[in-house]
């Protein structure tokens, strides 16, 4: 029997095999989530111009003096004034152009304004250059503001409409279609019979898949037979960037999943994992990515954390979103198996969840990922640093 590959070794397998999405230009209103692929470059200085940070006067601080003739209003969105005498200055509004002739501006709760006077309030003070924001002093015209690779949240996309990008360069979403079998399997939607249980899978996976832009999925279901397994694997190879398949992946008579890979994609790269749960979890390489996870709900998730998601990230282009941090409490190992365990993030610690069985999925309440324990005869001690994979 040929040895079980350990989980680094078989997650190596995946990344060395995986293609790298190309891009496409979209929209900025559209662009959240999605995968910088070109540099975005400040259009102009930042700021473009010299800009009061506060509301107040602007003077010429080359005098001592602390009374000024108020000549007029600097408002933001107007063109800069010009002070013509150094015993005058202007009322300024924040985010305004600094006039002409003033290097220095006082927050309206430095000074008194009575009868077109400004006077200064007792015991406070002024300099060259206070509350200026001044030209380029943040980036300069040219400079890279936001570097490919990174996730277009709130911020960088507020930059790039800042600098007037309104179209940006993005990792095309790899297009997933998931299969999932077992006659024993219905909708959401139904009634269940005594036997039959209803599908959770799909709308895990596409929730996972969704909520971090990885892709789009489209789901397919097939009964426990052979030739629409092989019919449905088959189109999916021809319309598909990657396949997950989810059950049907083990060694039972109606577990045609497996055979069929073999058949359509050749040989795994690996198939089965010292890992539990997921042991049974298959990758294949047939121009894309395949899949193949076990059925069990603590299985799918602790292999869509611990390898599906990571390869999406990585056919992106995306950073890796993998931490390691100490556990809050003591962490359950096995002698020969690498333990998945979903947990929980508090105050920076690990809080692993113990469920009953592969199948309790009530044990993923609450928890944003999984926990990776490596082989032990002993229990982790609190403390004890270990990977941690967000879904």
């Amino acid at each position: 029997m040929q040895p079980l590959d350990h989980p680094l070794s078989a997650f190596n397998k995946v990344s060395a095999s995986l293609p790298l999405m190309s891009s496409e230009t979209i929209d900025l209103d559209n662009a959240f989530g999605r995968i910088l692929r070109e540099p975005l470059c400040a259009d102009r200085p930042v700021p473009p111009f010299d800009r009061a940070m506060m509301d107040g006067i602007a003077i010429d601080s080359s005098n001592s003096l602390k009374q000024w003739q108020i000549a007029g209003i600097q408002a933001a969105g107007e063109p800069a004034a010009r002070l013509t005498s150094s015993d005058q200055c202007f009322e300024i509004m924040t985010g305004a152009m600094l006039p002409v002739g003033c290097d220095c501006v006082i927050p309206i709760e430095e000074i008194e304004i009575h009868q077109e006077q400004a006077s200064l309030r007792e015991r406070s003070s002024f300099k060259k250059g206070d509350f200026i924001h001044f030209t380029a002093s943040d980036h300069a015209q040219g400079q890279v503001l936001v570097e490919p690779g990174t996730i277009l949240h709130a911020p960088e996309l507020s930059i790039a409409a800042s600098c007037g990008i309104t179209r940006l360069l993005v990792s095309k979403l790899p297009r997933i279609t998931l299969i999932t079998s077992g006659d024993e399997v219905i909708s959401p939607s139904q009634s269940p019979l005594n036997y039959q249980i209803r599908a959770s899978h799909p709308t895990a996976i596409r929730s996972i898949i969704h909520s971090n832009q990885l892709g789009t999925v489209e789901h397919l279901h097939i009964s426990d037979d052979e030739q629409a397994t092989r019919d449905t694997i088959s189109g999916a190879l021809t319309r598909s960037d990657l396949i997950i398949l989810t059950g049907g992946v083990s060694k039972g008579k109606l577990d045609y999943i497996a055979p069929v890979l073999r058949e359509l994609a050749g040989t795994p790269l690996f198939h089965g994992v010292s890992q539990r749960p997921g042991k049974p979890l298959g990758y294949f390489f047939q121009d894309i990515p395949i899949f193949a996870l076990p059925g069990n709900p603590l299985s799918v998730m602790s292999c869509m954390a611990r390898y599906v998601v990571p390869a999406l990230r990585q056919m992106l282009r995306a950073p890796s979103n993998i931490t390691e941090l100490p556990l809050a409490t003591e962490g359950k190992t096995f002698p020969h198996l690498t333990h998945l365990l979903a947990a929980t993030i508090e105050n920076g610690q690990l809080s692993p969840a113990a469920p009953n069985n592969s199948g309790d999925y009530t044990a993923l309440l609450a928890c944003q990922g999984v926990v990776e324990m490596h082989p032990a005869d002993h229990p982790l001690a609190a403390g004890t640093r270990c990977k941690f994979y967000p879904w």
